[in-house]
């Protein structure tokens, strides 16, 4: 996993749609893309512009982070994406994060509970 990138310089990988139907479009963002534009042109280049070049009715229902990867969902209907965004606002999609960490972890579980820091340009 390439380390925090201060410099925006996302990759190349196709788009990966893992579900679609008439109402949603999951798809797997890769690490490195910012998941909406950031400011300035030179940040443009997102998964909501991309996943929208092949849906372009594709709404936004939750983000993740630049250095994240994982699967994001787009509404493909206003109703949809009404629906998706109250269920994340009341978290009861449920969400599995998976961190790669380096050096010796003695438990085999645990909880972090320190603030992140912004990762946007």
């Amino acid at each position: 996993m390439p380390p925090f990138q201060s410099e925006y310089n996302p990759p190349n990988d196709p788009i990966e749609v893992v579900y679609e139907d008439a109402h949603v479009v999951a798809v797997t963002k890769p690490t490195g893309l910012l998941s909406v534009p950031g400011k300035g042109e030179h940040l443009s280049d997102c998964m909501l512009s991309r996943v929208m070049v092949a849906f372009p009715d594709a709404l936004l229902v939750h983000r993740l982070d630049r250095d994240t990867s994982g699967v994001m969902v787009f509404a493909l209907t206003a109703h949809a994406q009404r629906s998706m965004s109250m269920q994340f606002e009341a978290r009861s999609t449920k969400k599995t994060y998976v961190a790669c960490v380096a050096g010796e972890v003695k438990e085999s579980e645990g909880e972090i509970d320190l603030p992140l820091i912004v990762d946007w340009p």
